[in-house]
């Protein structure tokens, strides 16, 4: 009888024990489980934020100018005499926008390079044995700006950082557009020139594209009618029944050159009789605010325009 109860009472501790182990054991798992749903969820943003490429090239100084807005480090930057962000002084250049180095493009392993749709053609045959993404921006209205900033915002999944950047540009261009309402629009000429020829922008150019935006009339939309394109040769006959009030001057490649061609050309007496020169509204553009493409200085460069146009 006392056996039985020894082994009752021995039975007893033993179920008592395996009680207090198998809580404490579900209190353990129960810890877990909260931990790897803490853990799920920093994963979660884990994987949010491996969506920003952490390799990525700009191919062109637009694209260059656009990381630099999102605070992103390029792992490769296009190779130009034009500044760059100082921020990237020391990252490795990749050669021209329009011929990029191949082997050093692959060597930086990018996982995005973002360049300009005009030279989509020609990037894809070069990079046609990469696997890399490639994204193409358009640069050529005042519009694409807003537009490549939206996109890019969007790819980086840093949306509320394109949108404060746009309100704040948005703002400026009403300042700037408020400031001229209800003055005369002029009528305008815009010469893009190299040290070897001159040709018309028409309102398919960035920088007529920026007039039109300012209200000033281009007095070459009519000859780009049914065309695309952003720049048409011209005769000085054209000029003279054009007789703009004001004249452009336009650079890009060797603007100390450019410039100089200008000058050798509107010193003949043909120029004379034209209004804009009678009236000396004549004026150089700066190429850092004004170029073939869009670029990130719009607001300076609109401002600069206003001033020009309307004071």
């Amino acid at each position: 009888m006392k056996k039985n109860n020894l082994f009752m009472i021995l039975m007893l501790c033993l179920v008592l024990s395996l009680a207090a182990c198998t809580d404490k054991n579900n209190a353990v798992d129960s810890n877990i489980e909260d931990v790897e749903l803490e853990g799920d969820a920093e994963k979660g943003q884990d994987i949010v934020e491996e969506i920003e490429p952490k390799n990525i090239i700009a191919g062109t100084l637009m694209s260059a100018e656009l990381l630099d807005l999102f605070d992103i480090n390029p792992v490769g930057v296009l190779t130009t005499e034009k500044s760059l962000p100082e921020r990237y002084n020391d990252i490795t250049k990749i050669g021209s926008p329009m011929k990029p180095d191949l082997e050093i493009v692959a060597s930086l392993e990018p996982e995005l390079y973002i360049t300009d749709a005009n030279l989509k053609e020609s990037l894809e045959e070069i990079f046609k044995s990469t696997d890399f993404e490639m994204m193409f921006l358009n640069n050529n209205s005042y519009e694409d700006i807003f537009t490549n900033i939206e996109s890019l915002g969007e790819y980086l999944n840093k949306t509320d950082k394109s949108n404060e950047i746009i309100l704040e540009m948005r703002n400026k261009e009403k300042e700037i557009i408020d400031s001229i309402s209800g003055k005369e629009s002029p009528n305008v000429l815009i010469i893009f020139g190299t040290p070897e020829s001159f040709m018309i922008a028409t309102s398919n150019s960035y920088t007529g594209n920026l007039v039109e935006k300012l209200g000033g009339v281009n007095v070459a939309s009519d000859l780009a009618k049914g065309s695309p394109t952003p720049y048409l040769p011209f005769s000085l006959e054209t000029i003279a029944d054009l007789n703009p009030d004001v004249i452009l001057r336009l650079t890009h490649v060797s603007p100390e050159l450019s410039k100089k061609a200008f000058d050798e050309e509107f010193s003949k007496r043909f120029w004379t009789n034209i209004d804009a020169v009678k009236n000396e509204r004549v004026y150089d553009l700066d190429p850092n605010y004004f170029g073939v493409t869009a670029n990130l200085r719009v607001m300076k460069a609109l401002e600069a325009l206003a001033e020009i146009l309307y004071n």
